[in-house]
């Protein structure tokens, strides 16, 4: 029996036709024993919806600021819309889906909101996880499906970026593969996708310019989850049924390891 934990974003998480495809795989894969968690993006329906409140999302280094206000519609669009939408999904599917937000048992706990006076940034990072609620779940065959929203120390809602709570969440179940799905077949150097990346091959690519953006700290965090017990880290996106084995089997996108496979 493996831990897996997906995680899922951009076009993968919004395309019904890709979910359904997907969920058919986490199905066959549970009926093997396999114990699946799913956590889920979904910044365009959350821009979308700030746009309806006449609000343009703003971003720095990749990340979304949260202002007081905001926050709110992170819950609405995330912990709401979003998560209620994968739930109908997979339910149709023949999963037996619970959806949650890291707030729900205190699965994640968040740093403290930053900045002061007219901003108070509500986007915060992953400071403490108790991963009870999802083993609860498991042990009953529940499939957690979760958004990344969070709780700080004082109690008000925190937005966690996705991957940094799906990392958080794998490292704590010291799950055997955590699986990034996104809108990219998997790390790109020089127009070709690499099928497995270390940490020495990583830090040459940053520092020569081949791995940059959004992608450096989702390979350095990567590199710190392995650390703290995840097996496996795989990076690729969703085409068609049947990619979920291809990526387990190492036959599609990049794995990342520590050292150089032998």
């Amino acid at each position: 029996m493996r831990t897996i934990v997906i995680k899922a974003g951009g076009k993968a998480a919004e395309s019904s036709e890709s979910i359904a495809a997907l969920a058919e795989e986490i199905k066959d894969l549970n009926q093997k024993g396999d114990k699946i968690v799913f956590v889920h993006g979904g910044g365009a329906a959350v821009s979308a919806i700030q746009k309806q409140y006449h609000l343009e999302p703003r971003f720095v280094d990749g990340k979304r600021l949260t202002s007081v206000r905001e926050m709110d519609l992170v819950d609405m669009g995330l912990a709401g819309q979003m998560n209620k939408y994968l739930v109908r999904i997979f339910q149709k599917s023949g999963l037996n889906p619970v959806g949650l937000s890291g707030a729900d048992g205190s699965l994640i706990l968040s740093s403290d909101a930053s900045g002061t006076g007219s901003f108070e940034n509500r986007t915060g990072s992953v400071s403490k996880v108790n991963p009870a609620l999802i083993q609860l779940l498991l042990n009953q065959n529940y499939f957690p499906v979760l958004s990344s929203v969070s709780t700080d120390s004082s109690g008000k809602g925190m937005n966690i970026n996705a991957d940094e709570a799906a990392l958080a969440i794998a490292s704590s179940l010291e799950a055997e593969h955590l699986i990034f799905i996104s809108d990219i077949p998997g790390i790109m150097i020089k127009g070709t996708v690499v099928s497995s990346v270390n940490e020495k091959f990583i830090e040459e690519s940053i520092d020569n310019g081949e791995i940059q953006g959004g992608m450096i700290p989702k390979v350095r965090s990567s590199l710190e989850a392995i650390r703290q017990g995840v097996h496996s880290i795989q990076i690729s996106n969703y085409e068609k049924p049947g990619d979920l084995s291809k990526i387990l089997s190492g036959y599609k996108g990049t794995c990342i390891t520590l050292e150089e496979k032998k």
